[in-house]
């Protein structure tokens, strides 16, 4: 699929037609939804196709370089502001704006991107060679990550949610998720409750990766949809969950609603999954000898004859360390 990238001056007003505003206005809407519409002028014969990769790139004095992301969400057609003579106006949806002192440096972008010439980009867009896209979305990334998490975004709940931009927007799929299920005030006050383990399969990712895993869960949403109406109010500790990737993923399997935890216990027994790893410690990672011992403990607990095997032995070993004396 097709990418481009369109110059932009901040001396200007951010858009064009209807969505015309100013850039700042337009940063905090991304900020406060995570996207942001609004119509751009383009060439009479550029093509951009629905879905198209938009790449922002800030020009004059105020520093060039990558300031944001967005894709095509309506082709290019004459506008009532615009004569057809002069261009078109297609419509574009950023779903990333950066402030202007952060855009990465055009500098970095010739050294890394040398297929595409960062002195000739057109404001009513410069397509991005096939060869250079890969290279394009690789220095796009890298930057990103260098940069500090933005506050409120959806992947510092979820890290499974690409950064915006650095995949083609053929290999994602829109998928329908609740909002609730990724806002970080929300999710942390059903962790602080409920705390970091699964409440279905009672998986702690910390004792099953270590350190790296330590207070990650993702949260799940029990009030079915249809019974989310306009006046709702998000209670985070009794509508969220904590769930384990896998749990939450399989939750959002049910039909017409979510799988309750209940239900997804009910599928772990009957299918004789994985049982849970004994966790002395709640909220910290046993050691192998605590592993050791519960487990030698469930084993005497749950087998009688095993429990009449380990009596006559502590018996026996009884009778070797105290002999009784010999009275004749």
């Amino acid at each position: 699929m097709a990418a481009v990238v369109l110059g932009w001056n901040p001396a200007t007003a951010f858009g064009a037609g209807p969505g015309r505003t100013d850039f700042a206005a337009a940063a905090a809407t991304v900020d406060s939804t995570g996207l942001f519409g609004t119509r751009w002028r383009v060439g009479r014969g550029q093509r951009l196709d629905l879905g198209t990769d938009v790449w922002l790139f800030a020009q004059g004095r105020h520093g060039r370089g990558l300031l944001g992301h967005g894709i095509v969400a309506s082709a290019p057609q004459p506008g009532a502001a615009l004569p057809a003579r002069l261009g078109l106006l297609a419509g574009i949806v950023f779903d990333l704006l950066l402030t202007p002192g952060d855009a990465l440096p055009a500098e970095l972008l010739t050294a890394s991107v040398p297929d595409l010439n960062w002195n000739a980009v057109r404001s009513t867009g410069t397509i991005v060679p096939a060869q250079a896209q890969a290279s394009l979305r690789s220095a796009w990334a890298s930057y990103l990550r260098s940069l500090p998490v933005p506050e409120g975004w959806q992947g510092a709940v979820d890290p499974t949610i690409p950064l915006p931009g650095s995949m083609p927007q053929d290999t994602l799929r829109q998928v329908a998720v609740n909002r609730f299920e990724h806002d970080p005030d929300a999710v942390q006050r059903c962790v602080a409750f409920h705390g970091t383990s699964c409440a279905a399969c009672g998986l702690s990712m910390q004792q099953i990766y270590g350190p790296a895993g330590a207070e990650y869960i993702q949260v799940h949403h029990i009030v079915p949809p249809a019974a989310i109406g306009p006046d709702y109010v998000l209670d985070p500790v009794s509508d969220l969950l904590p769930m384990c990737p896998n749990c939450h993923a399989m939750s959002h399997r049910g039909a017409p609603d979510p799988y309750t935890p209940a239900e997804l216990r009910q599928m772990l027994a009957s299918s004789a999954g994985p049982r849970r790893a004994p966790n002395p410690l709640p909220g910290a990672v046993a050691t192998p000898d605590q592993l050791s011992a519960l487990a030698d403990a469930e084993r005497l607990r749950e087998a009688p004859e095993n429990r009449r095997e380990a009596a006559e032995d502590r018996r026996e070993a009884e009778q070797i360390m105290n002999p009784r004396p010999n009275t004749q």
